[in-house]
């Protein structure tokens, strides 16, 4: 037999590299990241796997879905979904902003909803999605404008609220798209372009993001929030309330959490302010 040619090994070297390609490519599509719609700013999604959501609209040949939720409380609190109408009375009082609000779920499945369940009295829900410590602050001040007072005012705090510089997020930061950004359509057509891009993706967003939260609870940056919650510690006080700062983790890699200095931060607010803290860090941890 005589040997094969270069010719030969330089296609059978060709052809390996094409099938395992293939191959590989097959893999990815089957078990590699799913190229989704996912909104996350209008919380819309392109599957409704567990039946969960309703049918928002339909686009192309297929459906959108999401949860129709009624903000008709004061300046866009959440309203019951079944459009119930919403008492006034109540005696605790929600701050806070979409994950409060309960932004993507139903009304019976927010935070605030379970917590006057387990407690059997009313939270009057004032989150709203995009607030920010000011506008928390700010929202607090309208709701008692009237002479509305709330034995007790709770502020679930997400880490942002301290503002975070968007310009230490260069890429796509999945809440907002940063000016320029154009999703790559070779992505939907290629499971190994996919995977490629999302692995670089990931990892300038985890790196990118870390630094902008860490960054938003030191020096002057927090110095300047630990005074506005301060402020609004001693206003709840002088209604005759109490203050409880529910802090909120970032739900990411809870078992190697980078955040755990923003919470250290927070919890010695309880020792200079008299701020009471409820760190929900801890729990959540400890949750299966």
């Amino acid at each position: 037999m005589n040997a094969p040619t270069r010719h030969e090994k330089a296609l059978a070297f060709v052809c390996a590299i094409g099938l395992s390609a293939w191959l590989l490519e097959i893999g990815l599509r089957v078990f590699g990241p799913e190229v989704h719609g996912f909104n996350n700013m209008l919380s819309e999604y392109d599957s409704n796997p567990r039946d969960y959501f309703d049918e928002l609209r339909r686009e192309g040949d297929g459906a959108v879905y999401g949860i129709r939720q009624r903000t008709g409380v004061g300046l866009g609190g959440r309203a019951p979904d079944d459009g119930a109408p919403v008492p006034k009375a109540a005696t605790i009082l929600g701050l806070g902003d979409s994950q409060a609000q309960g932004q993507g779920v139903r009304a019976l499945d927010t935070m605030y909803a379970k917590l006057g369940t387990a407690l059997n009295t009313r939270i009057r829900n004032v989150a709203v999605d995009g607030y920010d410590l000011d506008q928390v602050i700010a929202r607090y001040a309208y709701e008692t404008s009237g002479g509305e007072r709330y034995p007790v005012v709770i502020y679930a705090m997400v880490l942002d609220d301290f503002g975070l510089e968007r310009a230490r997020l260069t890429g796509l930061d999945f809440i907002q798209f940063q000016p320029g950004h154009r999703f790559d359509p070779w992505r939907k057509r290629s499971a190994m372009w996919n995977f490629v891009v999302h692995i670089q993706e990931q990892a300038q967003l985890s790196q990118e993001t870390t630094q902008a939260y860490l960054a938003a609870y030191t020096g002057s940056n927090f110095d300047q929030g630990a005074t506005k919650i301060a402020r609004l510690n001693d206003q709840v006080r002088a209604d005759g309330g109490q203050l409880f700062v529910a802090v909120l983790p970032l739900l990411y890699d809870m078992s190697h959490y980078p955040f755990q200095a923003i919470h250290d931060q927070l919890a010695t607010l309880h020792t200079t302010h008299g701020i009471e803290i409820v760190d929900m860090l801890a729990p959540l941890q400890d949750t299966p």
